[in-house]
């Protein structure tokens, strides 16, 4: 039987070894919690970040991560962005030999470096993102792809013969994946909509309506674009599953992390007191000072952004930060 891994067991990750159990892979996880790994392997489900869904009889856990990457020949990273380098700096170098592909379905932006996941990879594994590394990002809230429902994600890599291939072999009537080569504007696609996310879910906790949310949504989407040109991206991409797609599903759907954090903020809630509360990662927290310097190096004016940056690392409120945006002066309609 085929063999792959998943390193990372939350939600996204669990719901990835099923979709790859069910392409025909035997799938070994890796997680750090004791209680998932026990869960996974003795009650045949993931209780803490997955409850109540029956994992495929081909997924098994371990708590040793070179043993999980030595086991698959494709290797889907889930690990939460700001703790993939911390995580995967523990893999023996040799484990990842010429013969495994490394897939990143995480979505963010290394904060302290501004580094894309692609980038962390090779500074850990020199010469990996040329062959052996892809990424996917799109549309799918975790639960509902553990349900079958009809999802597209983007699956990107340098060679797009790569993502092709790919995309044929993980390809399942209700998850398809469409192949491109532009790995950069997938990824800043798919960091990137978490903070608008958290400004969509502030504008929806402040009862400002359908009419803020939309116009947010598409700014949003320019600001991001913006960004993503001057670092070497496909303006199409933007209009893509990883770009509108992503961007439009986590600004309005309420299985969103990132959208609730926004929503409690709007609500008057500190940051501090949200996150503290949560069990999985709201990703767009630490993406929005990535993305605000981000704008700041390459001379990009991200007005949302910036907006999300100072409420959470700054402590600005909702109404103050939007009075920010209402402020500016008008500007041409577009990217």
């Amino acid at each position: 039987m085929k063999k792959a891994s998943v390193i990372g067991a939350g939600a996204w990750g669990t719901s990835l070894a099923q979709v790859l159990a069910q392409a025909g892979f035997d799938v070994l996880m890796w997680a750090k919690e004791e209680e998932v790994v026990d869960s996974i392997n003795e009650e045949n489900q993931n209780s803490i970040f997955l409850k109540d869904f029956s994992l495929h009889k081909n997924i098994r856990c371990t708590d040793v991560i070179d043993e999980a990457v030595n086991f698959g020949e494709i290797i889907v990273n889930a690990v939460p962005t700001q703790f993939i380098r911390s995580s995967w700096s523990m893999v023996s170098e040799d484990l990842l030999g010429s013969n495994k592909i490394v897939i990143n379905a995480s979505k963010g932006i290394e904060e302290k470096t501004l580094k894309l996941v692609s980038m962390i990879f090779e500074d850990l594994f020199p010469g990996i993102v040329d062959d052996n590394f892809a990424v996917i990002s799109g549309p799918s809230f975790a639960e509902e792809v553990t349900k079958n429902h009809p999802t597209s994600v983007s699956i990107a890599a340098v060679n797009e013969e790569l993502a092709k291939n790919l995309s044929g072999r993980l390809h399942l009537r209700h998850f398809r994946l469409y192949s491109t080569s532009d790995i950069t504007g997938v990824q800043l696609g798919g960091a990137l909509k978490n903070v608008m996310a958290i400004a969509a879910g502030a504008i929806d906790g402040m009862g400002l309506g359908f009419n803020t949310r939309a116009a947010m949504i598409t700014r949003g989407l320019s600001e991001i674009a913006r960004l993503g040109l001057e670092m070497g991206a496909c303006g199409m991409t933007f209009s893509g599953l990883s770009g509108m797609g992503d961007l439009v599903l986590t600004c309005t759907g309420n299985l969103s992390r990132n959208r609730q954090v926004g929503y409690r903020l709007g609500k008057g809630e500190s940051v501090d007191a949200i996150l503290s509360g949560m069990k999985q990662v709201a990703e767009g927290v630490a993406t929005s000072s990535s993305g605000y310097m981000l704008s700041k190096m390459y001379e990009v004016d991200m007005p949302i952004t910036t907006a999300v940056y100072s409420g959470i690392f700054q402590k600005g409120t909702a109404k103050e930060e939007l009075s920010v945006i209402l402020d500016r002066e008008l500007k041409h309609d577009g990217i």
